[in-house]
């Protein structure tokens, strides 16, 4: 297998060559996908009596991150399967594949821990409440943004596949073939280009 570190980060170059596709992308995907956070600091804190922190607390009580991160990576399986589906072959196979896998594992963990948590608290409540970051929430955040991010990239390969040509599966077999092709060609030369016999 390819070397996992090239795998990881590689793709993400594509970001570079398509900054105005990205930053599109970005915006109404990663950005718009928060529209629910954004409406509710601007109710609670513009036009109620709470605090930043206490309004982003008050989301991540009520799982508003668990719920943004499962959607986010839903999403991201859509275009993944149906980049599967239509072309053939398929280009990058095993980097779609193993995002597909690492895109649900982590898609079910954050429902577990969605479902499993606390959101019976209202504003009076929050008020006499510590803060603490819901760490599982974090980290489920992040991730699902830059698993979806990943996968962006992941597509887009194929719009270079000669700059990233070494990280599908296909090539080296390909390039096996075209060796073996060449090593055939070698051995039905009787002469070379002067007419010499070999």
């Amino acid at each position: 297998m390819k070397n996992i570190w090239q795998l990881s980060t590689k793709p993400f170059e594509v970001i570079s060559e398509n900054k105005l596709i990205f930053f599109t992308w970005f915006l109404f995907t990663i950005l718009a996908g928060q529209i629910g956070v954004i409406s509710n600091f601007i109710i609670r804190v513009i036009n109620g009596n709470l605090s930043f922190s206490q309004s982003l607390f008050l989301d991540s009580i009520n799982g508003s991150f668990y719920t943004y991160s499962i959607a986010l990576l839903a999403s991201v399986l859509g275009p993944l399967f149906v980049n599967l589906i239509e072309n053939h072959p398929t280009k990058f196979k095993s980097i779609k594949i193993l995002t597909i896998i690492v895109s649900i594992f982590t898609l079910f963990f954050a429902g577990v821990f969605y479902s499993s948590s606390p959101n019976d608290i209202n504003i009076e409540k929050l008020k006499n409440l510590t803060y603490n970051i819901d760490w599982w929430q974090l980290t489920f955040l992040l991730l699902s943004i830059i698993i979806s991010v990943y996968s962006f990239s992941v597509i887009r390969l194929e719009n270079n596949y000669d700059k990233y040509k070494e990280l599908d599966d296909n090539f080296a077999s390909k390039d096996d073939a075209k060796v073996d092709e060449m090593n055939n060609k070698t051995e039905d030369l009787k002469t070379d280009s002067k007419g010499n016999k070999i």
